[in-house]
């Protein structure tokens, strides 16, 4: 009776020290993940900043403020999702099967939201390629007039009418832009 007493203690010493490892390298873990978030958002500002700086207009600096918060976004979104994998794997849950299935369910929204994202990228490579600028007079997919608003996923254009089009980066194949350089 006192032999399986002293099993158990040790037993019970064994699952605390083990639980308390885990819990520390959970900690660690969270800990790093806020540590490197706020260092990458601290760097990309930073370098928005130095591109800012060196750039003209207060439509480049919205360009560049814009393209920040997009990579703000992606870099932490990215290692939160890291750190929940790595906190699941330390509690003894295997990922494989999470991991199997977000890669189907990943897929199923790539196809549904195919244009979406088309959107996305689109905004992104006319920020970036800076094509068009906020009071640009363009013309885009057959409609004509002044840009309002530039964002990742449409350009808002007031025609000449006084109406407003909504077109989404992702139909945009081909701008004239008229308020460019030797106009």
């Amino acid at each position: 009776m006192n032999l399986h007493f002293l099993d158990s203690i040790e037993t019970l010493a064994y699952r605390l020290g083990t639980s308390m490892s885990t819990l520390f390298k959970i900690t660690a873990i969270i800990v790093i993940a806020l540590i490197l978030t706020n260092l990458l958002r601290r760097t990309i500002n930073l370098f928005s900043y130095e591109i800012a700086k060196k750039s003209s207009g207060r439509d480049a600096e919205t360009r560049v403020n814009t393209l920040g918060r997009v990579f703000r976004y992606i870099a932490s979104v990215t290692i939160y999702l890291i750190a929940f994998m790595l906190i699941l794997s330390e509690l003894k849950i295997n990922i494989a099967p999470i991991l199997g299935a977000a890669g189907i369910v990943g897929v199923a929204i790539g196809f549904g939201a195919q244009s979406l994202v088309k959107d996305y990228v689109g905004g992104l490579f006319i920020l970036i390629e800076d094509q068009i600028r906020q009071g640009d007079t363009v013309k885009i997919e057959g409609y004509e007039g002044t840009v309002e608003e530039i964002t990742l996923r449409y350009v808002r254009l007031r025609d000449y009418d006084g109406f407003v089009h909504y077109v989404p980066n992702g139909q945009i194949r081909i701008v004239t832009n008229m308020g460019r350089d030797f106009s």
